[in-house]
């Protein structure tokens, strides 16, 4: 009986030693990640906090995801920093991006957020950043960091704080002075961090994390990491339907290097627009692209290429000129097409255009113009004009309701895109 309490007496010591040594081991760390955070010269706040080490730990965890974010920060930080320049801001904010997105121009939420910046659609809207089916600028890196600039200088000016901007930046003001007020209206963020929602407390620690592991990664045996490489391109127009897959075909260039050039294109197409688009393309086959541009404007259908067709030619034979026979095979597919397909009718509100109106149906402005030919001359449709549309035949109770709908609903239908 001795033996047993004596030996009871022992593993409880040796367990309460060994709660000791990791409660002593966690403070050590603790004590190690604040010293190293006190030592960096920052330009906004970065105190270190317990909630800091769940991200600092996350990262540590995956030594692929800091390689990746070392790589795309040493090649999109200077064009950041740049726009933050231009706005007055501390540079260092460049962090909130890094820990927003992993600086992936691609990077989509659950929320809707999008971007290197992970920006929400109101605050694109607000700073006039172009977003619908095809297109949204919240993915181009200059764009995008300058409309994030001037946000995070708005709200600085409002809260007097990078922490609570940052936080506001996470959710909205509206939210954030939620927490302020739950906290008895102080203004230091730790106070009010246990009462703001996660939307708004997450992002600033992850920040604080993010500059932790960017600035102490080698201490952590991540040795030297190449910079993202994007080959050298140059800039050309483009102003009709055209999709990646037919540059890529004319110019060899493979569709994932447009992707990654061109993050802006959602659907690897650039829309057609009376502004004409930069598109991006190795400086090597720039020339090759101006050669074959008329290869690359003929026509597609949408069974010949996806995901839409490109361009459709609307332009009325002669009653002399005879027939081609290319013509007839084009008139035959696109009577298929046509017979696939179920027709609704749509009448034009005060407001509308016809790229919203093509938006809403899921169809090309080149589709629309090519079914209404005298409603749509010259590229204009007249109010109260009835257009004729062909929908996929599984959805065309969702397409009739679009008739029906205010202008605030169909704002809305455009949003969910």
């Amino acid at each position: 009986m001795h033996l047993n309490i004596r030996k009871n007496f022992f593993l409880s010591v040796f367990f309460l030693v060994g709660l000791l040594c990791i409660k002593a081991n966690a403070n050590n760390i603790d004590e190690l990640y604040q010293s190293r955070l006190a030592a960096l010269k920052t330009t906004i706040e970065v105190n270190y906090h317990p909630s800091v080490r769940a991200y600092i730990d996350q990262y540590l965890a995956n030594p692929e995801l800091i390689k990746s974010l070392i790589s795309r920060s040493k090649f999109y930080f200077p064009p950041i920093e740049k726009s933050l320049k231009q706005k007055n801001l501390p540079t260092d904010l460049k962090y909130i991006a890094a820990a927003a997105s992993g600086l992936d121009p691609a990077a989509l939420n659950p929320n809707g957020n999008s971007g290197v910046w992970m920006m929400s659609y109101a605050v694109a809207k607000m700073y006039k950043l172009k977003q619908n089916t095809y297109i949204d600028e919240r993915r181009d890196p200059v764009k995008s960091s300058l409309a994030a600039a001037q946000h995070l200088k708005d709200l600085f000016a409002i809260y007097k704080s990078w922490p609570l901007a940052i936080a506001a930046y996470g959710c909205s003001p509206v939210q954030l002075n939620k927490g302020i007020h739950a906290a008895g209206n102080s203004f230091y963020f730790w106070d009010i961090y246990k009462v703001m929602p996660s939307s708004c407390r997450d992002l600033y620690p992850k920040v604080i994390a993010t500059v932790y592991i960017l600035n102490y990664y080698k201490e952590h045996g991540i040795r030297y990491i190449e910079p993202l490489q994007l080959p050298n391109s140059d800039t050309v127009w483009v102003s009709k339907w055209l999709s990646f897959q037919q540059i890529s075909t004319a110019t060899a260039v493979p569709v994932e290097v447009l992707r990654d050039l061109n993050p802006v294109f959602k659907k690897d197409i650039i829309p057609f627009s009376q502004e004409p688009y930069f598109l991006r393309i190795p400086s090597d086959r720039v020339s090759k692209f101006g050669l074959l541009r008329d290869t690359v404007y003929r026509q597609y259908h949408a069974v010949e290429i996806q995901p839409i067709a490109i361009e459709r030619d609307t332009t009325e034979l002669k009653r002399d000129e005879p027939i081609k026979e290319e013509s007839r095979k084009d008139s035959k597919e696109n009577k298929q097409i046509v017979q696939s397909n179920k027709l609704v009718k749509y009448t034009v509100k005060k407001g509308d255009v016809l790229t919203d109106i093509a938006d809403w149906f899921d169809v090309s402005v080149q589709d629309i113009q090519g079914w209404n030919k005298k409603q749509t001359k010259r590229g204009k449709v007249n109010r109260g004009a009835v257009l004729k549309i062909y929908v996929q035949a599984n959805k065309t109770g969702y397409y009739r309701r679009i008739n029906g709908m205010s202008a605030t609903q169909k704002k809305r239908l455009r949003r969910r895109d």
